[in-house]
């Protein structure tokens, strides 16, 4: 029986208090009590104590607190979702964390988040960054999710929001797209082998390979096997915190061999031999295990800021736009999808996970197969007549 005691408060004024056994604990086995106090009167301390016997006789007083902010929710999921991403990965997630998800949500009670508040932000990043909107958005509903298996909410207001659209302007629509079709990568490749072998070397093998930058960073000799003509992708570059790490690939099918064209294989062949000549004058063995395909001066990982800045010399002395590193990845697959590839043999040699990936970021190469169908069709079948 929970005792209601009267005592004295700092100004000498009589107040009433009780301490309320609330069970055992499930997860410590300790005793439970919530200790309740400054009651003007015997009546309103013994409501307060029927109502706490009410809740505990349901069992709301074993659930958890609800009454936690978002900030420290998303503190607990993030320590959760290190241990399930590549450092990478969870570099740029603690970046969009800290300069959106955070400033916005980080005060705001995890139970009293609305929908309102859900589609105002994601309003407001959709304009800051259109194209990562869906990504930051994304980390927001992990975490409601994650507050709805803890039981500190009942639904996810960010499953309800309107995703505004895109609208191309004029501008969008005269923009040079991230690729080179085939008369300009012919012309960005004989620029590049005017300037350097490296540069015309490098930029080939992202041609005409479609690997990602951070691959290409990562390549050693080893990966290449110039009898089969085959490269093997296992490893990719990541700067994570301001420190050069190597990791496996992005999902489990960028692990790949990707055959290679003879010209390719001898371009490298021959950069081999004049990165062995040009080292040997600094005293640096090049021979050794491990030797990157390609470095920089010092024999250590490229940046992608240097190759982008290769990038942009040769586009500029060939007189076409600038596109950025992972164009040449995106050239690669517009160009195999014009050559009659089928998407599942382009998302294989990419090392997409999705075929939905392939599918999704490379419309424009199919669309133009498919207006193409009607024509190709008849004449296949007007062979036959």
């Amino acid at each position: 029986m929970t005792k209601i005691i009267k005592y004295s408060n700092a100004k000498n004024e009589t107040r009433y208090k009780f301490r309320y056994y609330a069970g055992l604990d499930e997860l410590t086995g300790k005793k439970r009590y919530i200790k309740k106090a400054g009651f003007s009167s015997v009546d309103d301390a013994k409501k307060e104590l029927l109502k706490l016997e009410y809740l505990n006789s349901i069992g709301e007083l074993t659930r958890p607190i609800k009454n936690i902010k978002f900030g420290e929710l998303l503190t607990e999921w993030m320590q959760l979702y290190k241990t399930t991403v590549k450092p990478s990965t969870y570099s740029r997630t603690k970046g969009h964390v800290k300069n959106h998800i955070r400033p916005y949500f980080g005060g705001m009670l995890v139970n009293k988040i609305s929908l309102q508040h859900c589609q105002a932000f994601t309003n407001k990043i959709f304009n800051l960054m259109p194209a990562g909107a869906p990504i930051v958005t994304g980390i927001v509903k992990r975490v409601l999710d994650y507050a709805i298996r803890l039981g500190l909410r009942d639904n996810n207001p960010m499953q309800y929001v309107i995703r505004p659209k895109h609208q191309a302007s004029i501008q969008d629509l005269n923009k040079h797209p991230n690729f080179y079709d085939r008369k300009e990568l012919a012309k960005f490749l004989s620029t590049a082998k005017e300037l350097s072998l490296k540069h015309y070397a490098l930029f080939r093998l992202l041609a005409y390979s479609g690997i990602r930058t951070g691959e290409l960073i990562a390549l050693t000799w080893q990966d290449l096997n110039f009898k089969t003509k085959e490269l093997a992708v296992n490893k990719t570059f990541a700067n994570v915190d301001r420190q050069k790490t190597i990791q496996t690939p992005k999902s489990k099918a960028g692990t790949r061999l990707i055959s290679l064209d003879d010209e390719t294989v001898s371009t490298l062949k021959e950069w081999q031999l004049r990165q062995r000549k040009d080292f040997l004058k600094l005293g640096i063995n090049t021979l050794g295990k491990g030797q990157l395909i390609f470095s920089n001066r010092s024999n250590d990982y490229l940046s992608n800021e240097i190759i982008k800045s290769w990038g942009a010399k040769i586009a500029t002395k060939a007189n076409l736009t600038r596109i950025t590193s992972h164009g040449f990845r995106h050239t690669h697959a517009s160009l195999l999808f014009a050559s009659g590839v089928d998407a599942k043999q382009v998302q294989a040699r990419l090392g997409h996970a999705n075929i939905n990936t392939t599918l999704n970021v490379y419309t424009h190469a199919i669309k133009d197969k498919q207006d193409k169908l009607g024509d190709a069709f008849a004449n296949y079948v007007n062979l036959g007549s």
